[in-house]
């Protein structure tokens, strides 16, 4: 058929080819918790590598965000999608073939980065193509697929795990999700618009994006390494002080000079967008990093096989699966009050879990965490489709895709933090969780929760939600 010819892609297209990206990257973030124990036993790395191998992804992640919302708002999702893809292919064949822990986590790097330049693609395509009660029922499909990532990974995995030999079945583990990249790639040059050349330079602010990647980098590297001499902690903290004058220094600059900065004037003014920006990264870190806590500790348990650990939690991602589909209507019924409903429920059960887990035995422990398991899945399809669509909505159309890629920034980046946190609280100096190390890192999560709760009712942020049915 002639290129003039070719019927124009659609809205439902190109939602399919978003979908089928997400599910593939994370398919890939949900898998590689249940790879701890294998590759502990086949590289090493100690707690420090097994902080760092669940970390990774989620601090490159971030930072291919802005650049690739921004390419691609300026020469269109098809390529920049392409691009991403290609990039988490690549990340994940040089992860799977890794000979040691520091390449394996060098991989989990550039597999991060592609899948945030991915995901750039996915949520700034959703705001161009839908408005209203649409795109939250995009959003509500986007986290459906998410849900069903969360609900496939695992017991993809726990199947692999148990079915090849050790050494070679976390491999396999790695190399799962590269096939749905591939059908994401096929369905996406269908799906999505061609791009055009940009008319004007387009504004990375790249200096801003690589101040920000070290300050967290140099925030969590003490959390990683507890045992870091003292005066090389004051080295960090007066680095990361200068660091963050040297970001708001340039930043001031780059807008001065005409440039779009990372931290963009016109999102930083809205107080409603900066509010959900802290809503969505306390609440997305704490939901993270709960779930690599318990699950790395689970796994440690003898007789407790990964696949059995899969199937147990799998009503907990039926659960988020369910509830994000009917997402769009539960918004409509309880309008402002649905986000705070979510997270305190998530509140509720993190506290609970701490609570109870030291005085629980292994049996006991593990039938709470799948309880906690169906609600937490639950408040995440309360939370996350309408989270996404109130906090966008205080975007203005030129920067639909830079906020797009900002909120998911900040919410990755906390995921840095946190998950590095809660798994060296629970692994400790001897690198084996206790259920008194369990409590201990739930409380780590169950702050930021309690902060996402308390922020979700300013008036600001409450004032996008949709009104009530």
């Amino acid at each position: 058929m002639p290129r003039s010819a070719r019927p124009a892609p659609s809205p439902r297209a190109a939602l399919w080819a978003c979908l089928a990206a997400g599910f593939a990257t994370l398919f890939d973030a949900t898998a590689i918790t249940y790879t701890v124990p294998a590759v502990g036993a086949t590289l090493g790395g100690g707690t420090a590598g097994v902080q760092w191998l669940l970390a990774s992804f989620s601090l490159t992640f971030g930072l291919g965000l802005v650049p690739g919302g921004r390419l691609g708002d300026a020469y269109g999702r098809r390529g920049l999608f392409a691009v991403g893809l290609g990039t988490f292919a690549i990340g994940g064949l040089l992860a799977a073939s890794a000979g040691d822990i520091v390449v394996l986590i060098a991989a989990r790097l550039v597999q991060g980065l592609g899948a945030g330049v991915i995901s750039a693609q996915v949520l700034g395509a959703i705001q161009d193509l839908f408005v209203g009660a649409a795109r939250l029922r995009a959003l509500g499909a986007y986290t459906a697929a998410g849900a069903l990532a969360g609900l496939a990974g695992p017991v993809a995995s726990a199947i692999a795990l148990g079915s090849a030999p050790e050494g070679v079945a976390w491999r396999v583990v790695l190399a799962l999700p590269l096939p749905f990249a591939v059908v994401a790639l096929v369905l996406g040059w269908r799906g999505l618009a061609p791009g055009s050349a940009a008319t004007a330079r387009v504004s990375l602010d790249l200096p801003a994006i690589l101040l920000l990647g070290g300050i967290v980098a140099a925030v969590t590297l003490p959390v990683v390494e507890p045992g870091l001499p003292p005066a090389l902690v004051v080295v960090l903290v007066t680095a990361c002080g200068l660091a963050a004058a040297a970001l708001v220094v340039w930043e001031r600059r780059y807008a001065r000079r005409g440039g779009l900065p990372l931290f963009a004037p016109a999102l930083m003014r809205s107080r409603g967008f900066v509010q959900g920006n802290v809503v969505a990264m306390a609440w997305f870190g704490a939901t993270l990093a709960a779930g690599s806590a318990v699950t790395v500790h689970l796994l440690q348990r003898p007789g407790l096989s990964p696949l059995a650990i899969a199937l147990f939690f799998a009503p907990g991602a039926v659960a988020r699966l369910v509830v994000s589909l009917f997402s769009q209507r539960i918004a409509a019924r309880l309008g402002g009050a649905t986000v705070p409903l979510g997270l305190a429920l998530q509140v509720a059960l993190i506290t609970a879990l701490a609570s109870t887990a030291p005085s629980l035995d292994d049996d006991a422990l593990f039938a709470a965490v799948v309880a906690a398991q169906v609600g937490l899945g639950v408040s995440g399809g309360i939370v996350e489709p309408p989270l996404r669509v109130m906090t966008l909505s205080f975007a203005p159309p030129g920067l639909h895709g830079v906020a797009a890629s900002f909120l998911q920034l900040t919410q990755r980046l906390a995921a840095t933090y946190l998950v590095a946190l809660a798994t060296g609280i629970l692994l400790g100096a001897t690198g084996t969780g206790t259920p008194a190390s369990v409590s201990a890192s739930l409380v780590a999560c169950a702050v930021p929760s309690a902060v996402a709760f308390a922020v979700s009712f300013s008036p600001e942020f409450r004032r996008a939600a949709p009104p009530r049915g």
